[in-house]
């Protein structure tokens, strides 16, 4: 007797998009939302990791906050993220712009400029800790045959922030690749006729292009903003370590500091919030500034 297969039963498509995002919640919540509530219990907390927590209140945060260089981590990394996040985003963009049309070696150019986003921290930061080098580096080399006097670089306290946000410009490969599928979607029916009316390549791109591009772009910011501030701390650490003399010593580096040399994981559970809520008025002030500009962030906007 030959037994009939059994059919399992048909899922609906919210069901099959459910289980599809299931991997993603669980690592959420694993990943991120426990370790963040462990993290801010731990804020009023004295652990060490070596004895008991004792209670101790918000004294954490006072601590934190009273520290003469938890504020010079605040202001060093407010500095690298302000500037560097608009030229990202700005040089994405103007790339991407340049790079839409379809070319015969424009495949290869697409893929030198997102080269760099893929290379992992660690070495990209070793490559140009050789390339902004005060003796042999080639950035040196270079402005020394062009007369120009090299500058120091990453050993001098003036140059260090210069070099690190020159350095982040090369790492523009996810929003470039964002912006070129976006300009990929304007309808070229809108430059036709702007073109037409008597608009040229400035008109067409500041009433036309970035308007459309605006949510775009804006989520753009959001994104690199939040994203350096977090994850600066490996490059930075290759780099300089901090320095010179605390020129690039961020708030991550204060909470590595804090937890890892001198044990005090309450105080760096702390400054790890506060690092949280920076993140969130930076978002606030991106949101403020779309509002100003009449910039939306709806479904219907995204529809180009």
């Amino acid at each position: 007797m030959m037994l009939k297969p059994r059919h399992l039963p048909r899922l609906s498509f919210e069901r099959r998009v459910q289980l599809l995002l299931a991997p993603y919640v669980i690592g959420i919540v694993l990943l991120v939302i426990i370790p963040a509530a462990v993290t801010f219990a731990l804020a009023f907390f004295h652990y060490d990791g070596l004895t008991p927590p004792v209670w101790a209140g918000t004294l954490n945060f006072v601590l934190a906050y009273t520290d003469s260089l938890f504020l010079l981590s605040v202001q060093n990394s407010l500095a690298l993220i302000i500037v560097p996040t608009f030229l990202r985003v700005l040089g994405a963009f103007l790339v991407a712009r340049l790079m839409q049309r379809h070319g015969r070696f424009l495949a290869g150019f697409r893929a030198a400029v997102y080269l760099p986003s893929v290379i992992p921290s660690a070495a990209f930061a070793l490559a140009w800790l050789w390339i902004f080098n005060p003796l042999y580096g080639p950035v040196n080399l270079l402005l020394a045959e062009l007369g120009v006097a090299p500058p120091a670089w990453l050993v001098d306290p003036a140059w260090a922030k210069p070099a690190i946000i020159l350095m982040s410009l090369w790492q523009i490969g996810e929003g470039f690749l964002v912006s070129l599928a976006a300009l990929q979607d304007v309808p070229p029916e809108l430059e036709d006729a702007a073109t037409v009316d008597g608009a040229g390549a400035g008109g067409l791109l500041r009433h036309i292009i970035l308007p459309l591009l605006a949510p775009i772009l804006l989520l753009l910011l959001f994104r690199d903003a939040i994203l350096t501030f977090q994850e600066s701390f490996t490059t930075i650490y290759f780099l300089t370590a901090g320095g010179p003399y605390y020129a690039t010593f961020t708030l991550p580096f204060f909470i590595y500091e804090m937890g890892f040399d001198l044990l005090a994981f309450g105080v760096a559970s702390a400054a790890l919030w506060v690092m949280y809520g920076l993140s969130g008025l930076i978002v606030i002030l991106l949101y403020i500034i779309a509002r100003q500009w009449n910039i939306g962030t709806t479904d219907e906007t995204f529809i180009l």
